[in-house]
């Protein structure tokens, strides 16, 4: 369980990698107060990933 979580979590952090750096080189800009909101939620939402990623990595490499 513990691999596949770590697997996903590797994928969605990638998505959301990519959006975020979509958001701030093209559109920094023009972003508005909501834009700033939905920018730092992407990131949270990131981090909290990456620390599945840590949490679960250890168990992921110990196995094999």
């Amino acid at each position: 369980m513990k691999k596949i979580l770590f697997y996903i979590s590797i994928i969605i952090s990638l998505i959301l990698l990519i959006n975020i750096l979509r958001i701030i080189t093209y559109d920094l800009d023009r972003l508005t107060d909501y834009g700033f909101g939905y920018l730092v939620g992407k990131t949270v939402l990131f981090l909290v990933f990456l620390t599945l990623i840590v949490l679960t990595k250890k168990y992921v490499i110990k196995k094999r």
